[in-house]
């Protein structure tokens, strides 16, 4: 009797898959929105509005919709931020606080996370339709906004089946190359010929932290070949299905370098793995002198309606490094450092400094905000995280 072996599950929140499928136009729209999961006034404003309705009204409701595709399982999840059923209509609501910029304007993106909503939930409670609510709350006048929309379930279920199918793609081609990927971890040994004293040692420490859970502190002297002895070991767990992401963190710039060369040795050994630089905004921008400013910025003007083909163009490469994000981003017009933050969402390695991960102003919020994932930190030098963590940190 052959085993049967479990398919692979992919993860996305509704709010990434919808604003990675739709969404169009410039750069720095975010701006106008306060996100709930990123200041204590957005979560505040969200408590606001619930505590204002009725007897009844349910609050920060889990939902769920799985889509069976043959190589894999994705799975859309989210939560309704409220939801009042009464005898005559069932009325779900989207909140979403704003500051002073805001147009005044319903957003086609809120829009479509209150139908991936709405299908869920029209769906466990079999509803023909319902009321999908947008709710803004404006600060910090505190004035709210209502627009609202009555919407059959069948309309909900060909609006989340068009949006998840173009989703369903990028993720199928993400499929295809992790099967490649894993076949050649498979085959790959130690790129050198012996193991430095310790190595091994390390290798195998390391491996079964990253494997296992918790948590490794290593001092070495200069020389022993840490960097290379943390990688191999993250590249097999990786294989393994132990990991999603390997970040491998550092403060100075000679530190990425070294964790890039020794990625081109595993490549010299047979690996195939992706994986792509972060370099600071300052560093990236082309308009050298002119103050990051997305509203005169031609790269940033219409920076959506573009990006799509630079990414697929920047995971052609392997090694997915500044001088290939620049001439990316020169030829479709994009901002090469925002193309960077977009292509690390499918990517297996991610090499940058602490700050993407540790500083409360500019982590990875497409990597973070959520539940995060099965990611491995490998932070080089330690040490100076005590100092940058003070900076971090500092009121």
């Amino acid at each position: 009797m052959s085993e049967t072996v479990a398919k692979p599950a992919h993860t996305v929140s509704v709010r990434d898959l919808v604003e990675f499928v739709l969404r169009t136009g410039d750069l720095g729209g975010e701006r106008e929105v306060v996100g709930s999961d990123r200041a204590l006034a957005g979560i505040r404003g969200h408590q606001k509005i619930q505590r204002s309705r009725p007897t009844g009204y349910l609050t920060e409701l889990p939902v769920e919709h799985r889509v069976e595709v043959e190589e894999f399982t994705l799975l859309i999840r989210g939560r309704i931020d409220g939801l009042l059923i009464t005898s005559e209509r069932v009325v779900l609501e989207e909140i979403k606080t704003v500051t002073a910029s805001w147009k005044h304007e319903p957003d086609p993106l809120h829009w479509a996370q209150a139908k991936f909503y709405g299908f869920m939930h029209a769906r466990d409670a079999e509803l023909k339709e319902l009321v999908l609510q947008l709710v803004y709350l404006e600060l910090p006048a505190g004035k709210i906004t209502e627009f609202r929309e009555t919407v059959s379930f069948a309309k909900l279920s060909e609006f989340v089946a068009t949006t998840t199918a173009e989703y369903v793609t990028w993720l199928r081609e993400r499929h295809h190359w992790c099967v490649v990927r894993d076949a050649s971890i498979a085959a790959l040994a130690f790129p050198f010929p012996h193991y430095r004293p310790g190595q091994r040692e390390l290798a195998v420490a390391a491996y079964r932290v990253l494997a296992n859970g918790g948590r490794l502190f290593l001092a070495a002297p200069t020389g022993i070949g840490k960097t290379i002895s943390t990688l191999f070991p993250a590249v097999k767990a990786l294989k393994e299905g132990k990991l999603e992401r390997i970040f491998y963190l550092t403060a100075r710039t000679v530190g990425r370098g070294i964790a890039e060369k020794a990625l081109v040795d595993l490549r010299r050994a047979g690996l195939k793995l992706r994986a792509v630089t972060l370099t600071a905004k300052e560093k990236l921008c082309v308009r050298d002198g002119h103050p990051c400013d997305p509203l005169t910025c031609p790269l940033a003007r219409g920076y959506f309606d573009r990006v799509k083909p630079a990414i697929r163009e920047a995971l052609e490469q392997e090694e997915i490094t500044r001088s290939v994000l620049e001439a990316v981003g020169q030829k479709h017009q994009v901002c090469p450092f925002e193309l960077s933050l977009d292509v690390s969402v499918w990517v297996d390695a991610i090499i940058c400094d602490y700050n993407y991960v540790f500083d409360p102003q500019v982590y990875l919020h497409r990597h973070f905000a959520q539940d995060g994932g099965a990611y491995a930190f490998l932070v080089d030098e330690a040490h100076n995280l005590v100092d940058r963590a003070r900076e971090m940190f500092s009121a």
